[in-house]
């Protein structure tokens, strides 16, 4: 999966192999099905996803084929009076004939639309959610157990589907049977192995009929095989000398009869073998369909550029390249992270993406128009949303007051500032149009939505006042987050510290407020306030939801008193952070709601916005550099780890740092894809959302490996807050 580019020629190769044995040469033992993660959505439709109001999944993660009335005339439903297991199963009320109803139909990126009042043919049957396909899925088996009338033809369907021409979701081909495999208890069970097409990008599995009477299906069972192969996953980056993280993962999309028992370090100046390796199995992460290996060099430490070579079968296989070194991170991604922020200004010329664009900026909720040109698009779209703005101006200003040493050296207009300050200015220039003086609130959204595809500077006519202007949306919001960049900033600009402090005064602030006002004035007020603010938070008991504060209090004043009562803290945050990170990646997990960790943020149906864990894992990674920082030198390893997933040591192989590693998205969701020469909508620095829950009810990974256009959100969208959350933990590395 390591190779989206060439993923889909090699299916085509594989298309014709059998499933085991290809990576030996020798036969493998077959699996049963029960081996592997039933994906089917609700397969025995006990779940009550019934109550969800926010979204179109009423049906227990299927949806009808047709038209759905509001009389039940035509419909799917869980139902309790049938069921072949447990106590539920869906039953499907045909109508053949024209009515009038809600049309459900799949859309862009996976997602489900309605529409209403539309007269055509009632439902036919039931399909599940379409299921996002990694580029290394080779075929789908499917069955579903069916209660029907002794005459009623029944169709199991597998669909599959691709994205052309920015077109989403187009049918290209289908598979069906219409005979039952076998009859037990008054049910009747169907199956179906369906080859992918080369070009399937998605696939759904459906069953109708072509009469009025109803059935019902219960005990779905839908798995996914992969295509044999192998791969080593390594920060394509590297690692640091002296780093005691330098791990390398082996991955395999099937069981290897003879797993290799060693690795090895090949020095590309020479070609020579600088080290070997042991590796240990950790086994089959059933929910991912994954096998894994990991090995370790951390004690190996001379500077160079290598890959990584293990023999599987017989056949040598190796890592993307990486280098050993001092200072990687900082020196090699810190100058891109904050570039990013060039490449996506607003309101002026970007040589090589854009012109000025969106200068008329904007009208208002009254219809007036504001001067709001400038700040930052925030994502892919070229929307401006002040709820990480203000982060950014911060982010940018911080890193630069933690490393003038390293960011002075970029002044590429010669301006004499620091361009990362320079960018900070940008952000706070726009910001400062935003706030009301009088309320010292400020404007929240200035969106025109998400339907504008091309290019910015042809989305308005940049005139004010001639209808076109993008608008602001009714969403005042306080201007508190503001203040922290402002008072960093007012070290080079006063009026910026005067700014911060009539918002101080009006809305408080938080640690991180405080510390930036003490380092500009280095008032001892300030110093005095933190100091409250730490022992406020120790006096609650030493929760680990407050570490992240404290720990920025003790190292602004190492040597404070209370640093000893912050330590212990420390100390079970670092506790809860390990347990949290056992498991063969070493990346934080979160929570799901009865406690149990997962890896991929859940969601209960297509339709719920989510993305992928570049924040939270970038999170994690400062909160470790802290935790090294405090004495805890397991917290360096922690940071590392998370980085290593970001920048190539994942399931894809996929460096999510556009211009840092050497394998990236074959495409960003990013409109700069419509400017002539950026099909791949690149924006160099830029970190994407990342890997995320590939479907609601599973915790497996997906990442957008498709090499057409408009790739999915959720995975493939560049967003201002992980590249400030980048920043922060290279101004602490």
């Amino acid at each position: 999966m390591n190779r989206p580019f060439a993923a889909n020629h090699v299916l085509v190769l594989l298309m014709a192999l059998p499933i085991v044995g290809i990576i030996t040469g020798q036969p493998a033992k077959a699996k049963a099905d029960t081996a592997k993660m039933n994906v089917a959505p609700n397969p025995s439709f006990e779940a009550d996803l019934t109550k969800i109001e926010t979204n179109t999944c009423v049906f227990g993660g299927w949806f009808p084929i047709g038209i759905v009335t509001d009389d039940g005339a035509s419909e799917i439903k869980i139902v309790d009076n049938v069921a072949r297991t447990d106590e539920h199963a869906l039953r499907i009320t045909p109508k053949p004939k024209r009515v009038t109803g809600v049309f459900y139909y799949s859309q862009y990126n996976g997602g489900e639309e309605v529409r209403t009042n539309i007269t055509n043919k009632g439902v036919s049957g039931a399909r599940t959610i379409a299921f996002r396909l990694d580029q290394d899925i080779l075929s789908c088996d499917a069955s579903v157990w069916v209660k029907k009338a002794a005459d009623q033809a029944i169709t199991l369907k597998a669909i599959w589907y691709t994205r052309r021409n920015h077109v989403p979701f187009i049918k290209i081909a289908e598979e069906t049977v219409g005979h039952p495999s076998e009859t037990r208890d008054g049910w009747t069970r169907y199956t179906i192995h369906a080859m992918r097409c080369h070009t399937a990008r998605q696939m759904q599995i459906a069953i109708e009929t072509k009469g009025d009477q109803p059935f019902h299906i219960d005990d779905v069972q839908i798995t996914f095989n992969r295509y044999p192969h192998a791969d080593i996953l390594i920060d394509q980056l590297g690692y640091e000398t002296n780093s005691n993280a330098k791990g390398v993962i082996l991955q395999s999309s099937t069981a290897l009869p003879r797993p290799p028992r060693s690795f090895r370090l090949i020095n590309l100046d020479d070609y020579s073998r600088a080290f070997t390796g042991q590796w240990k199995a950790l086994g089959y992460l059933r929910e991912w369909d994954l096998h894994h290996w990991t090995g370790d060099f951390s004690t190996f430490r001379k500077p160079g550029r290598y890959v990584v070579e293990t023999i599987v079968g017989e056949t040598p296989q190796y890592s993307p390249p990486f280098e050993i070194s001092d200072d990687l991170l900082v020196a090699r991604t810190s100058e891109l992270a904050y570039r990013f922020f060039y490449y996506q200004r607003c309101g002026v010329a970007i040589p090589g993406f854009h012109a000025a664009c969106h200068l008329d900026d904007a009208r208002m909720p009254d219809g007036t128009h504001r001067d709001l040109s400038g700040g930052w698009h925030d994502a892919g779209d070229y929307n401006k949303y002040n709820g990480y703005t203000p982060e950014s101006v911060y982010a940018l200003a911080f890193a630069y007051s933690r490393r003038p040493d390293f960011f002075d050296r970029f002044d590429s207009d010669q301006n004499g500032r620091a361009d990362i300050l320079d960018e900070a200015f940008w952000g706070a220039q726009f910001l400062k149009k935003c706030i009301n003086a009088e309320t010292l609130n400020m404007v929240g959204t200035l969106s025109s939505g998400y339907g504008y595809w091309g290019a910015p500077e042809d989305e308005t006519d940049n005139k004010p006042n001639t209808g076109d202007e993008r608008p602001v949306r009714d969403d005042q919001r306080s201007a508190a987050p503001c203040t922290r960049g402002f008072a960093l900033l007012g070290k080079y600009d006063p009026e910026y510290l005067t700014l911060a402090e009539t918002l101080f005064q009006k809305h408080g602030g938080s640690m991180s407020t405080l510390l930036a006002f003490h380092s500009t004035t280095k008032e001892n007020t300030y110093r005095q306030a933190a100091r409250k603010r730490a022992q406020a938070l120790l006096a609650n008991g030493g929760n680990t939801s407050s570490f992240r504060e404290l720990a920025e209090y003790a190292l602004a004043f190492p040597d404070d008193a209370l640093v000893a009562a912050i330590k212990p803290i420390a100390g079970q945050r670092l506790k809860e952070i390990q347990l949290s990170c056992d498991n063969p990646f070493e990346i934080i997990r979160r929570h799901d709601d009865d406690g149990t960790l997962i890896y991929f943020r859940r969601y209960r149906d297509v339709n719920n916005w989510h993305v992928g864990e570049s924040r939270e894992l970038l999170d994690a990674a400062y909160e470790g550099i802290l935790l090294d920082k405090l004495g805890f030198a397991a917290g360096r390893q922690i940071a590392e780890n998370q980085v290593h997933w970001m920048l190539g040591r994942n399931p894809y192989g996929i460096s999510t740092m556009e211009g840092v590693g050497s394998v990236f998205v074959p495409q960003y969701h990013h409109r700069y894809n419509a400017i002539p020469g950026n099909p791949r909508g690149a924006v160099p620095g830029a970190v994407i959302n990342g890997i995320t829950r590939a479907w609601p009810d599973q915790d497996r990974p997906w990442l957008d490996l498709h090499p057409e256009p408009r790739a999915d959100y959720q995975a493939n969208e560049p967003w201002l807050p992980h590249n400030n959350r980048w920043l922060f933990l290279a101004a602490i590395w």
